[in-house]
């Protein structure tokens, strides 16, 4: 096992795995703007590749794909953003409709590369699961931590739980640090794919554009992160001292739309929208970052008040 106290080595590359997606580009930028060399994995081209890193194009399904980048790259230590979607339906959509897709990716793609970094000797994985694996709240007023029971409701957060369970086997097995970092509904410029955060996404280019808008959606409370404070929350993972806890619950912040369609009328006079209450079929809990907090000594510090003003100062959709 590592020993706790002892840094990543900060002069080697990081690999990125999923480095083209919405959250994987906001990883890349805080890495490069933090002066780290970046070489990222993907096969998917929707967003483009912050300037200054280095790519090869392969899957994470793909396992002479995997030893080759990272015998050639020899990075100290590695993220992992990759999960399965089907265009712009989201990721829980993508994985409702295609399980088998879902659990080939998320959990056996996960498997096949901590079997690689192992064998590469990689010191470090930080990797992105979910909130959603902790299943439906029992109570909104409760905040939840790491060591809440989970119980998932839908394949995507099925998925997460068994990566998760896979990364703890195999930090017992190797003794090789997996960082898991469950985030919760990410918003802010860039934003492509459909789903609740997509809903925000509709409500800002209607404000932005002089629509008025009329969106059906669940008036509960729910937490959410700007994206760039999540590729910020992975940097500072990876520039810790090793010793981590196998997982880490983040948020920016908490809010519902009805404060999401007050703060867009403040920012866009004249901005007109209608909410009509549809209740979700699963609410999930609040989640409690206090660990994350108390080990890195560093909270998000985007609001949604920024989340906003950055979504709406973005002048055209995402290709």
């Amino acid at each position: 096992m590592h020993n706790a106290g002892a840094f990543p080595d900060l002069t080697r590359t990081v690999l990125v795995v999923g480095g083209r997606g919405f959250v994987g580009t906001a990883v890349v930028r805080r890495l490069l703007a933090a002066g780290r060399r970046v070489h990222v994995l993907d096969t998917n081209a929707r967003l483009a590749l912050p300037s200054g890193a280095s790519e090869t194009l392969g899957s994470i399904l793909d396992k002479d794909a995997l030893h080759a980048v990272l015998r050639r790259v020899r990075p100290d230590s590695v993220v992992n953003l990759a999960a399965f979607s089907d265009g712009e339906v989201g990721l829980t959509r993508s994985a409702e409709a295609q399980p088998d897709r879902t659990f080939a990716v998320n959990v056996d793609g996960f498997r096949h590369l901590l079997e690689a970094c192992v064998e590469h000797h990689v010191r470090r994985v930080v990797w992105t699961s979910s909130t959603v694996v902790l299943g439906a709240a029992a109570s909104l007023k409760e905040r939840l931590d790491e060591d809440a029971p989970c119980a998932p409701r839908v394949h995507y957060g099925l998925s997460k739980l068994l990566a998760e369970q896979i990364a703890d086997y195999m930090s017992r097995r190797e003794g090789i640090e997996i960082v898991g970092v469950r985030i919760p509904l990410m918003l802010g410029p860039g934003l492509w794919y459909q789903g609740a955060a997509g809903m925000v996404r509709q409500m800002t280019l209607d404000a932005r554009d002089g629509r008025a808008s009329t969106v059906q959606v669940s008036l509960q409370p729910f937490d959410a992160m700007h994206v760039d404070d999540a590729g910020e929350a992975c940097v500072r993972l990876l520039s810790a001292p090793l010793g981590l806890a196998p997982r880490y619950h983040v948020l920016g912040f908490t809010t519902d739309y009805a404060e999401i369609a007050d703060v867009l009328k403040k920012m866009v006079p004249g901005y007109r929208v209608r909410l009509i209450d549809s209740p979700a079929p699963i609410v999930y809990p609040l989640v409690s970052q206090a660990r994350f907090e108390r080990d890195l000594g560093w909270r998000p510090g985007r609001t949604l008040d920024t989340t906003l003003t950055d979504m709406l100062a973005e002048r055209s959709p995402a290709p």
